[in-house]
């Protein structure tokens, strides 16, 4: 989709891009001949260098270079291009509040599932993360990102597609389990399961050791970090929807991950019994 993206150049907005489309120009290398034909040529002339940085970003694999210059509500456009390097990406925590850690994380990359325990190997969250090209999260640019950024004193330079913004475009919004109720995504044995259950997850696996208890943690935080891909091509594919592209573009549904952890019926009756829930 980014070829076809004209929104991130000066002067060109949304109505100017459609203008550019009705028109016949739908990739960068017809705007650098016809974009005069279209728009004004003081406009089409300011353009011209953003046109050949623009195919040197995408060649050198800088998704945040896109993602600094488009509009906050085309951010979902740097995904289709990026999405073979993308990191989708679930943090969970002893709470909310300042003093609180991260206890486990999960990053699913599209073919295999990389998981972070505290205590274990919690500390190469950060560097591996910095071998991504894109986050991918729902909720993360206010919570799991910084979150990570303040445990390891680090500042990450990626693209970060943060999946509440797309579907709330698309009109799905009011949590991340009920969108991925309201479109059939299941959660397999951790449904019912939320973050304050995972908070009492931790707390149980603290008190006790039981690896029981704490793949069940991971089996929950994993499901909310595999789950992201279905939903970043969900809510891309209904944007693309809306472009003169999504036959060329559609992307395919995303294979469904057998992510080899499992949830312990017996840590999650012990959790509800010892903490009243």
């Amino acid at each position: 989709m980014l070829e076809h993206t004209f929104c991130h150049l000066p002067g060109i907005g949304a109505c100017s891009e459609k203008k550019l489309w009705k028109a016949g120009v739908r990739t960068w290398a017809e705007a650098r001949e016809r974009m005069a034909e279209v728009v004004s040529p003081g406009r089409a002339n300011l353009a011209a260098p953003i046109l050949a940085e623009s195919m040197a970003a995408l060649a050198e694999g800088d998704a945040r270079w896109f993602q600094d210059r488009l509009p906050s509500e085309e951010a979902w456009r740097v995904y289709p291009d990026f999405r073979g390097r993308a990191a989708f990406l679930d943090i969970e925590t002893t709470g909310l509040n300042h003093g609180d850690c991260i206890t486990t994380a999960s990053i699913w990359d599209g073919e295999r599932l990389h998981t972070y325990v505290r205590g274990q190997n919690l500390d190469r969250l950060a560097s591996d993360l910095m071998g991504y090209g894109l986050f991918v999260s729902y909720n993360g640019r206010t919570f799991d990102v910084p979150f990570i950024e303040a445990e390891f004193d680090v500042r990450f330079p990626q693209a970060h597609l943060d999946l509440r913004y797309p579907l709330k475009k698309i009109g799905l919004s009011g949590g991340l389990k009920r969108i991925e109720q309201a479109l059939g995504i299941g959660r397999g044995d951790v449904t019912g399961m939320d973050g304050y259950f995972a908070v009492l997850l931790w707390k149980e696996y603290e008190d006790s050791g039981d690896p029981r208890v704490l793949e069940t943690l991971l089996a929950y935080n994993a499901a909310d970090a595999a789950n992201l891909e279905r939903l970043a091509v969900y809510a891309v594919n209904a944007l693309l929807a809306k472009t003169p592209f999504a036959a060329a573009r559609t992307l395919p549904a995303p294979r469904t991950p057998d992510l080899g952890l499992v949830a312990h019926q017996s840590a999650v009756e012990r959790v509800r019994r010892r903490f009243g829930i």
